[in-house]
């Protein structure tokens, strides 16, 4: 390579490892370490184009600063900003850990809620941060042609956002056959420990299938059986599922199954000792 562009290079890789670096340590100020590594590779698909990209726009930032036109810098700290956020946004859920003592419970199930909303703004950012430093390069793109693009990227970006927004928010349980069921309780989540999420997806065949989720950053997930600890109730029977997911690190999700005979208007599902409630507690109908 031209030594010309060698420190271009390195200084965007020193920001790809700053931004990976500034992860690590806030994932582990809030999770600990093996959380940290555990949410990166969870969600590898985000957090790679985000500290590539990042990279990217920086060592193309210093190239345009020193080359042709210090006002990129605007674009390029702009962009810093959302990638940071979006990389920290990926460990919002334990923002409620301390949310009680700083009074923002709401802000952090927002962000917890919103989770892939934020990490997306964070790469069609880095999209919009390269295309924009590409348009203050001299090239085979006329200044016109170039400005059209990246006004046309900006204008797909909002759509997009907007679209995830949508999605997460109108995100609802599935009704079961043809009933829409809607949590009336949850039982004791203590978000401190462990937060459990689960949501009917359907009665079909004599199944009931049901979403589950589990995050949690001190508690051994791999000491509960969910097959053996989970119960659910309906028409006077109490039945344990045939089917759950593995718990084992800080996250799992899978799907719940149960065999059941009969149509079911109202049912509940019951899970103890996650780590030491003594019962979760969601019913339906």
């Amino acid at each position: 390579m031209d030594n010309h562009y060698d420190k271009y290079t390195l200084r965007g890789l020193l920001a790809s490892a700053s931004l990976l670096g500034f992860y690590l340590v806030v994932a582990s100020l809030l999770g600990g370490f093996n959380f940290a590594v555990e949410n990166f590779v969870q969600l590898w698909y985000w957090m790679i184009p985000l500290v590539v990209g990042f990279g990217v726009q920086i060592g193309m930032f210093f190239y345009v600063k020193d080359a042709m036109h210090a006002k990129a810098a605007g674009q390029a700290a702009a962009s810093t900003g959302v990638s940071a956020t979006s990389m920290v946004a990926c460990c919002a859920h334990h923002i409620a850990d301390i949310a009680p003592f700083l009074g923002i419970t709401a802000l952090g199930l927002f962000l917890t809620k919103y989770q892939s909303t934020f990490l997306l703004i964070g790469v069609l950012s880095n999209i919009l941060g390269i295309t924009y430093m590409y348009s203050m390069i001299d090239t085979k793109f006329t200044k016109q042609k170039m400005k059209i693009i990246f006004y046309s990227l900006l204008g797909l970006s909002i759509i997009i956002v907007l679209a995830s927004y949508w999605y997460t928010s109108s995100s609802s349980p599935v009704p079961v056959n043809g009933a829409a069921f809607q949590t009336i309780t949850s039982g004791s989540t203590d978000p401190g420990s462990a937060q459990v999420d689960l949501t009917p997806e359907s009665a079909l065949n004599g199944q009931l299938k049901a979403d589950f989720a589990i995050n949690t950053h001190s508690v051994d997930l791999s000491q509960y059986d969910l097959v053996k600890i989970t119960t659910l109730e309906y028409g006077g029977k109490k039945i344990n599922p045939v089917s759950a997911p593995a718990l084992q690190g800080h996250h799992t999700s899978g799907t719940l199954i149960f065999n059941v005979d009969q149509n079911l208007n109202k049912f509940k599902i019951t899970i103890t000792g996650i780590p030491n409630v003594q019962e979760r507690v969601f019913e339906w109908g």
